[in-house]
């Protein structure tokens, strides 16, 4: 967390030539010297924090925070008093001796002995005691055993029959999240009777993240040699684990893989194209499956479905199934189901429940008090403990640059699943994203690819999936949620009003002390009794339902944290823009709803020099920008799905004398009459465009292919389908590098698929008649890099297609094209998905013989069926 805070106070201080900030030498001389003692001290902590952990580093890592937190609000306050002067034409000289007074103390009496004294006690830290220490604290609070195998009746009949059904050697990975009992079921498998007829040889290691080689191949060893084998090198005991191995017919567990280097390690004993036998894997790590073997797809351990999860409680509780009290089997059923069929929180709130109730204890008001307080069990000592000694070691072992995103994750509430984009989005305007030296990835690359690596780590769950195969939406489990909130007590702050009391917990008297703040419910009574927050920089609204603010909301909010960096109120209605928020100059991120007045942003939204993302949620169909965009020069997303209009003036986006935005990717959606050579010439970086009005206007447009960088382009048409566009763009005008088309409502004739057919297209969604017509035969060669076919809403009849057609085609989405004959079956050699729904019993039928064509192919293929579609 300390190496996050002085990178973003870095920032900060680079930011101080975008503010216009002037400063005399004296100022000038003291913040370089603060810069160079901030990078001294930033590279040290990435070095450490990947080999140090434990609690005295984490006291150190705290100091180091705290005094570099001074540091950042000692700027930031007054660069915004600076901001202010220069709006009031206020000397600040004397401001400025007093900063150059107060930095060079902080500096001399606080960062540089406070980094001193935490570089001397962390060289004294042994990094092998307290990985040590942290294993041995894990194996003892392993919550589940094999009596805790309740259910999953299914996964391991699964796990069995891909060890028993050949006999090459290969691996077999149990895949997860920390909790969902991974060893526990191969355990299971481990002692069924079906492995001990199958494998006459079975061998147990236990891997851990701090392995030793030696000591792995030792244990395979001792398998079969009795005599002492310590004293050989660690080539020959790999040898010798081989040799064996390849004589017999072999089952090797290799339990808490963590790496793909450690699975190197274990393949060198390891008999391939010589033996019969098999490896199964236990891991938190979807790479260590992927790496151990590439030809199977990484199936993750599921969680524990409702009837399953109650089943392992009454276990828990009463050591066998049935016991539970008759009259109170309704309360134990939902206290089972705020585990979110996690075994571990479970098998945990058992025992707490087990201490806390004697058997005699069966009257029905016991065990409601008892469900009443379920949700503060989930936040009990002891399962906060043992939670943070498990997920702990996924936390403490991740590299430096993840851990301040997987601990924000504390923001989302209960059940909540989040917006990859928006998610990565607040983590680049946190700061909790750097810039790679002497790479040509984004920062919304890098954000994408940590949120990926959480996912592939099992700490996060994917919701919804994009065309693309990528997360759309993600969310995690509360008992990860928990890990988080604990684990970042310095970092952000979850306030709530208690129903029963109607006092706010935290209190609002400590606000003044937080730095982040999630407020998902209550805002309004929150903001009435004027919190002063004057370090917060991030202020968090994820409420369920939207809802309307008053007038003074707003201001409000920009009166109690005037060093704001992130605004997320996209639930709260705002009645109008009040022009006070431009105060708030420190924004990077600002997400809010509108109300029926709020129809504009006016030309003062040019003073948030810093914004990166500003999303409009609107329901209007348009919405006015009456400022010059361009002048924004750090705007990197506009989002709303409003069509933007450019109030015309010298100053709006369109006008010629507006400079080229750099840094602009996300323009979605602009008005078509705004979507001009002049617009579209100064955001020649736009990776996402949305258009929407009437598109026949877009036949004038000649730029679209000097758009070098667009990916992802959206057209929806608004005229009425009395009046068809009369063409499509020809191949040239296209923006070259385009990889995701969307057309909605377009009404084209279907021979224009052609144009489209030559294009290096990814995915192609059409929608709302985007192309009308009885025949659509795709010619050969056509789309051949398409993976994604989306067609909703289509009076299509015929498709046919020539061979070589969408050869690579991976997934067809087909909704409401009641008229359509038949799915070609030339689809069947590629095709891995086919979504329907509101077809014809016809389309269906065909869809049934694209299933057959690929029935030997086992999961190779999945056919989805949306509920009352025509089954044959």
């Amino acid at each position: 967390m300390a190496e996050s805070a002085t990178s973003i106070l870095l920032q900060t201080l680079k930011d101080l030539v975008v503010y216009g900030i002037k400063m005399n030498n004296d100022a000038a001389l003291e913040l370089d010297l603060l810069q160079k003692e901030l990078e001294e001290m930033n590279n040290y902590l990435q070095k450490v924090s990947e080999k140090k952990s434990g609690k005295e580093f984490r006291d150190c890592e705290n100091d180091i925070l705290k005094v570099v937190y001074k540091a950042e609000d000692l700027i930031e306050s007054y660069v915004t008093q600076e901001k202010i002067a220069q709006s009031r034409t206020i000397n600040l000289n004397l401001c400025k001796i007093n900063l150059v007074i107060q930095m060079k103390q902080l500096r001399m009496r606080e960062l540089r002995p406070t980094f001193e004294n935490a570089k001397s006690q962390l060289a004294e830290l042994s990094t092998s005691d307290e990985s040590a220490a942290r294993t041995k604290s894990v194996r003892e609070v392993d919550p589940l055993d094999e009596k805790t195998v309740v259910g999953m009746v299914d996964e391991i009949d699964r796990f069995i029959n891909d060890l028993t059904s050949s006999s090459e050697v290969e691996a077999i990975c149990i895949v997860g999240m920390p909790g969902l009992g991974k060893s526990t079921i191969a355990s299971a498998i481990y002692g069924d009777s079906r492995i001990i007829h199958h494998f006459p040889t079975r061998v147990w290691v236990n891997v851990s993240e701090d392995y030793k080689k030696r000591d792995i191949y030792l244990n395979i060893v001792k398998g079969f040699i009795d005599r002492d084998m310590s004293a050989s090198q660690d080539s020959e005991l790999a040898r010798i684990a081989k040799k064996h191995l390849s004589q017999v017919k072999f089952l090797l567990v290799m339990d808490d893989v963590w790496t793909a280097e450690a699975w190197e390690d274990i393949k060198k004993a390891l008999p391939i194209n010589q033996g019969s036998g098999k490896v199964l894997v236990t891991s938190r790590h979807d790479n260590v499956a992927a790496h151990a073997n590439p030809r199977r797809t990484v199936n993750r351990l599921r969680f524990l479905t409702s009837k399953e999860s109650w089943s392992l409680l009454q276990v828990v509780v009463y050591d066998k199934q049935g016991d539970w009290p008759k009259d109170s089997e309704e309360i134990g059923e939902k206290i089972s189901e705020k585990c979110g069929g996690l075994p571990l929180a479970i098998v945990v709130i058992g025992g707490i429940l087990k201490d806390k109730l004697s058997p005699e204890e069966t009257r029905e008001d016991e065990w409601r008090k008892v469900f009443d307080s379920a949700e503060s069990y989930l936040l009990n000592k002891d399962m906060v403990e043992r939670v943070k000694s498990i997920v702990g070691l996924s936390y403490y072992k991740m590299p430096y640059y993840l851990r301040a995103c997987f601990l924000y994750l504390g923001v989302c509430p209960k059940d909540f699943e989040i917006s990859a984009w928006k998610l990565t989005r607040l983590w680049i305007a946190e700061g909790l994203i750097k810039e790679e030296k002497n790479s040509e990835l984004s920062l919304e690359d890098i954000a994408e690819e940590n949120l990926m690596e959480l996912i592939r780590r099992n700490l996060v769950m994917v919701g919804k999936r994009n065309a693309r195969g990528e997360a759309k939406t993600c969310r995690v489990h509360d008992v990860i949620r928990e890990f988080c909130k604990n684990e970042a007590l310095s970092f952000l702050k979850v306030i709530s009003k208690s129903i029963t009391t109607g006092a706010f917990h935290p209190e609002i008297s400590e606000i003044p002390m937080f730095r982040r703040i999630c407020v998902h419910s209550h805002v309004l009574d929150l903001l009435k009794q004027k919190p002063d927050g004057p370090l917060v920089r991030s202020f968090i609204c994820f409420s369920k339902h939207e809802f309307d603010a008053e007038d003074n909301t707003l201001q409000s909010i920009v009166e109690a944290f005037k060093l704001l960096r992130v605004f997320e109120g996209s639930s709260i209605r705002f009645p109008t823009f009040d022009p006070k928020i431009t105060q708030l100059i420190h924004l990077r991120y600002i997400s809010l709803a509108t109300g029926n007045l709020f129809k504009a942003l006016p030309p003062i939204i040019v003073q948030l020099l810093n914004l990166q993302t500003l999303v409009i949620v609107t329901s209007h169909q348009t919405f006015e920008i009456r400022a010059n965009i361009s002048e924004m020069t750090r705007l990197r997303h506009l989002k709303t799905k409003a069509a933007i209009v450019f109030k015309p003036g010298k100053s709006h986006m369109g006008s010629n004398n507006g400079k080229v935005n750099e840094k602009l990717q996300t323009l979605g959606k602009l008005s078509t009459e705004c979507c001009t050579e002049e617009t579209l010439s100064k955001t020649p970086y736009l990776q996402t465009l949305g258009i929407s009005g009437d598109v026949a206007s877009l036949y004038n447009v000649s730029c679209f292919q000097e758009l070098h960088c667009l990916k992802r382009l959206k057209i929806t048409n608004v005229t009425s389908p009395e009046n068809p566009i009369p063409r499509l763009l020809e191949k040239p005008h296209f923006p070259p590098n385009l990889e995701t088309l969307t057309l909605s409502a377009t009404n084209l004739e279907w021979h224009y698929m052609r144009i489209l057919g030559l294009l290096k297209l990814k995915v192609l969604r059409l929608k709302d008649y985007a192309f009308i017509g009885d025949e659509w035969s795709a010619d050969q060669d056509e789309f051949r890099n398409l993976r994604y076919l989306e067609i909703e809403r289509s009076n299509l009849i015929s498709w046919t297609m020539k061979e070589g057609c969408l050869e690579n085609l991976k997934s067809l989405r087909l909704y409401t094209c009641e008229k359509l004959f038949a799915v070609p079956l030339g689809l069947a050699k590629s095709l891995k998905t086919l979504e329907m729904g509101n077809v014809s019993a016809n389309a269906v039928h065909s869809a049934k013989a694209i299933e057959k064509e690929r029935s030997g192919d086992v999961g190779a293929f999945t056919l989805i069926l949306a509920p009352g579609t025509y089954l044959p």
